[in-house]
């Protein structure tokens, strides 16, 4: 096996600190209970400025909400049972490779902080560097985040004393931001970095769902705001992935592509090796069934969540098309006749399929 830890440290490209996805906030009791007054600070400090506010003034607004909590230190590794529980793909790679470094803590405070460390590294890039997003993709990805800070607001500070208390914190200005040269690798890995920030908000939200689902059925408005949350965040996932592929094909050739390759990496790097993204799947597993017979909104809001999730995937599919996988098989199956682009849409199919409820839903259009 290849020693990859000195090339993935060296990567110009800052950390993102993620807690393992069994260790998110995945209920409204959790989020609640685990609480607290730096969490509220920091929500009310990036609630304070509208999403649509300038990229600068979003990032300085964030970078204030960042200085409320208290930075992860304690670094973590997967046990023995959580290896077990989901199948072993060399997760650790995968997370060194993009700057995921894994750790403890408040589960709702860290899970805030790695929000809001992953959307000022994606603005302080979106500034210095440049992006050409679209205007609406980069309301998408702004929207995901903002989603989730509001979600948290909603369960674990509205209406309890951290409410009152909560106080915005002064934003610096931004101007220390300097332009810089665009590198194709550190917006590769960035962009994924965005993508594993709202997979795990996914965690959070879906698991919400499946507490509303199982111990309050008849909270139809409660249950249809979760998925609505979701399908903001999924569409968002599509869009880190674009975000990420923001550069010309022949850069990720010259310099994207061989760096996922030996002598770098081990062979068959992947993206299925996102831990977090199959705890998410089985998650919406568990949710399925309590679906069986759903109230009319709750049927008509979880479509459209299928919707976007088939939306996330055709976002990775049009990345991977643009990078020649139309064409070429992927990292994970060298020499291959199955163009990558293909496998792709073959899991969107399946993973689709086994989201959807045995129910008389209509099918997902």
């Amino acid at each position: 096996m290849i020693e990859v830890e000195t090339q993935a440290h060296h990567a110009n490209v800052p950390p993102l600190h993620l807690l393992k996805a069994e260790q998110l906030p995945t209920s409204r009791s959790a989020v609640t209970g685990l609480m607290n007054q730096r969490t509220a600070d920091a929500l009310r400090t990036v609630l304070a400025i509208p999403p649509h506010e300038s990229d600068r003034r979003a990032w300085a607004a964030v970078d204030a909400a960042l200085a409320c909590l208290t930075p992860p230190v304690a670094s973590a590794r997967y046990t023995d049972a959580e290896r077990k529980s989901v199948p072993e793909d060399l997760y650790e790679e995968h997370d060194l490779f993009f700057g995921a470094v894994r750790v403890t803590g408040n589960p709702v405070e860290t899970f805030t902080y790695t929000m809001l460390e992953s959307l000022r590294s994606q603005l302080g890039d979106a500034i210095a560097a440049g992006i050409s997003l679209s205007s609406g993709e980069r309301a998408q990805l702004r929207e995901s985040f903002w989603t989730t800070f509001h979600g948290l607001w909603r369960m674990g500070v509205a209406g309890t004393p951290f409410e009152s208390a909560a106080q915005v914190h002064t934003w610096g200005t931004g101007t220390e931001l300097d332009d810089t040269t665009s590198d194709p690798l550190t917006r590769w890995r960035l962009g994924h970095q965005v993508f594993f920030a709202l997979i795990q908000a996914l965690i959070v939200s879906v698991g919400c769902l499946h507490e509303y689902l199982k111990d309050d059925p008849d909270d139809v408005d409660g249950a249809c705001r979760l998925i609505e949350d979701a399908t903001v965040l999924m569409i968002g996932s599509g869009t880190s992935m674009r975000y990420a592929g923001d550069f010309t094909s022949t850069h990720y050739t010259d310099s994207v592509r061989p760096a996922m390759m030996p002598p770098f990496i081990n062979a068959k790097f992947s993206g299925l090796q996102v831990r977090d993204h199959r705890i998410l799947l089985k998650l919406l597993n568990r949710v399925k069934p309590l679906l069986a017979t759903p109230a009319p909104a709750v049927d008509k809001s979880y479509r459209q969540l299928l919707d976007a999730m088939s939306t996330a995937y055709d976002a990775h599919i049009a990345v991977c098309s643009r990078f020649g996988g139309d064409r070429e098989s992927s990292l994970r199956t060298p020499g291959s006749k199955v163009p990558a682009a293909e496998i792709l849409e073959r899991f969107r199919t399946r993973r689709i399929g086994a989201a959807t409820p045995v129910c008389p839903m209509a099918a997902v259009r």
